[in-house]
């Protein structure tokens, strides 16, 4: 047998994990002097193997770059600090960009003398796009709705102001800085319980899109709502109609004056028998459909509608026909060349004296850029809350997603009075696998292991968040003490049967996970700061009794 000594197999190790690491490696002399590097490195950086070797740092640094990484370099060799970290640009071999989080740490030898740098670059190239784009995207919808003359506002799911174009400023006659974060209810009270109000809350208590007409008389004004309700709140577009329903007023009273009007407009006006056929179209009809009018009168609209919108608008129709007023409706609707087109129609009957026949009357109009605009309003608060909500490391939950959760979960605990877990966790004895394995390994290990406990949790109620380092928070909603003692076993099975081989310093053979928790019950008194307290203290008991064990409180 061939006994192999321990330098030799922390040697095999390292060169192990050097070469097979997924993020860029280099080892790069007290000069600047690229000695080795390995194929992570060269790949992120477009180089055949071994083609980084005898380059310099400076070589592949971006120019702009290059000075904040000499002068941490300087601290490094002056023996300031013994690592650092930034985000920096490297030159790629075709002369591209990649932009990488680098980590660099002096190496000594044994008689504490520096030996040479090591270092770890994580590509970050297409995350740092994807904000980019972001950002350009927020600043181009910002530009667009600064530029409308109707009123542009969002609410959070508290009605508090989160965003105000200058119309909807002027509306509220309150600047940016006083209207962001203060309830829509105290700023407006005189649309309090009116058919805003109700809108609204009908609009993310049913989680759809609400359209409506009101007349306010603080403004002195007809306006016209449009709520889009979205993961943060709502979006909401405010439009002064009062010259529509003059117009709409007039029309019913003529017919010489409608057909004047109609012929005038730029918004295609429609008369429909009670079966929703075409009986009269203005000439607009043309530039926004593609067809003349004679095309159009005898037909029925549904020839023209969207397949997803058809029941919709047919519930919609039954409505306006059942009862008087203005009704509201957004579709799409296929023009002469085959193209669809976001419309939004105003409808109302008319009902003829001396018999029982109706007729409807729409106003149609062509919003498909404000459409779009809202739609890449939705996907650009979707992207930004997934960007600020999820640990980019471990993938799971963040502190930040983590806080709100609990913060929700807690008032949905006590106003049901259902029992609620809080559990946390921390990985046991951590900073010696960092240390003994590099901190490249240690978030390897870290995403191990929040994958575990992921899959782990089997209800999708249960939430798992990486509450900071290698420490992890557990909201179990509708856990009692009983069932989370359950639900912690499995935890710490999943986490061994990971099998991560441990330094040896820590005494243990295989990484593994200390829990405490602590459960609310309806008839406790204890309040949500004092159930996070028990939960701390039962993981530090569980920590003193030996690790990888599960204390509750």
């Amino acid at each position: 047998m061939t006994l192999i000594s321990k330098p030799n197999r922390e040697a095999d190790l390292f060169t192990s994990a050097f070469h097979y690491a997924s993020i860029g490696m280099a080892l790069v002399d007290l000069d600047g002097r690229i000695m080795v590097a390995n194929p992570s490195a060269h790949a992120m950086l477009g180089y055949e193997d071994n083609e980084l070797s005898g380059l310099t740092y400076g070589e592949i640094t971006h120019p702009d770059d290059l000075e904040e990484d000499d002068r941490f370099v300087k601290q490094l060799l002056d023996g300031i600090i013994d690592t650092f970290q930034l985000q920096k640009r490297y030159i790629t071999k075709s002369g591209g960009i990649a932009t990488a989080l680098l980590s660099v740490s002096m190496v000594y030898d044994e008689q504490d003398k520096p030996r040479h740098f090591i270092s770890q670059m994580m590509d970050i190239t297409e995350k740092t796009k994807a904000v980019s784009e972001v950002k350009q995207l927020t600043k181009r919808i910002s530009t667009i709705l600064e530029s409308i003359s109707d009123a542009f506002f969002s609410l959070d799911h508290q009605f508090r102001f989160i965003y105000t174009n200058k119309a909807a400023q002027q509306m509220f006659n309150r600047s940016e800085d006083e209207l962001i974060n203060q309830f829509i209810w105290d700023i407006s009270p005189w649309l309090t319980g009116t058919v805003s109000y109700n809108e609204y809350k009908l609009a993310l208590e049913l989680h759809e899109s609400r359209c409506y007409e009101q007349f306010i008389p603080k403004l002195n004004n007809w306006y016209e709502g449009n709520v889009y309700p979205s993961d943060f709140g709502l979006s909401v577009h405010f439009r002064q109609i009062t010259e529509k329903k003059r117009i709409a007023d007039k029309l019913l009273e003529s017919e010489k004056s409608f057909r004047l009007l109609a012929e005038n407009s730029s918004d295609m006006i429609s008369k429909h028998d009670h079966e929703g056929m075409f009986t009269y179209v203005s000439p607009a009809c043309y530039s926004l459909l593609g067809y003349r009018d004679d095309e159009l009168i005898g037909r029925s609209p549904f020839d023209f509608y969207h397949s997803d919108d058809v029941q919709r608008i047919k519930d919609h129709q039954e409505l306006v026909f059942q009862q008087i007023g203005d009704y509201a409706i957004t579709y799409r609707i296929k023009r002469k060349d085959g193209d669809y087109r976001w419309f939004e129609t105003t409808t109302s009957v008319v009902f003829h004296e001396g018999s029982r026949l109706q007729t409807l009357v729409a106003v149609s109009r062509d919003i498909t850029p404000r459409k779009e605009i809202e739609l890449k309003l939705l996907e650009q608060y979707q992207l930004l809350h997934t960007l600020s909500h999820v640990d980019e490391l471990t993938n799971i939950a963040n502190r930040r997603s983590f806080d709100e959760s609990w913060n929700n979960e807690w008032e949905e605990a006590q106003r049901h009075h259902m029992p609620i877990t809080l559990m946390l966790g921390d990985i046991d004895n951590f900073k010696a696998y960092n240390d003994n394995f590099g901190h490249q390994k240690g978030d390897d290990c870290l995403r191990q292991i929040a994958a575990a406990m992921r899959s782990a949790l089997k209800r999708p109620l249960d939430i798992v968040a990486r509450y900071g380092g290698e420490e992890f928070g557990i909201i179990l909603p509708q856990t009692s003490e009983l069932r989370a003692a359950t639900i912690a076993e499995a935890l710490l099975k999943a986490i061994r049967k990971l099998g991560i081989p441990h330094a040896e310093a820590s005494g243990c053979e295989t990484v593994t996970i200390s829990l405490g928790s602590a459960t609310w019950n309806p008839d406790s008194s204890a309040t949500q700061d004092e159930l996070f307290t028990l939960a701390d203290k039962a993981l530090y008991q569980a920590k003193r009794e030996g690790k990888d064990r599960y204390i509750s409180k």
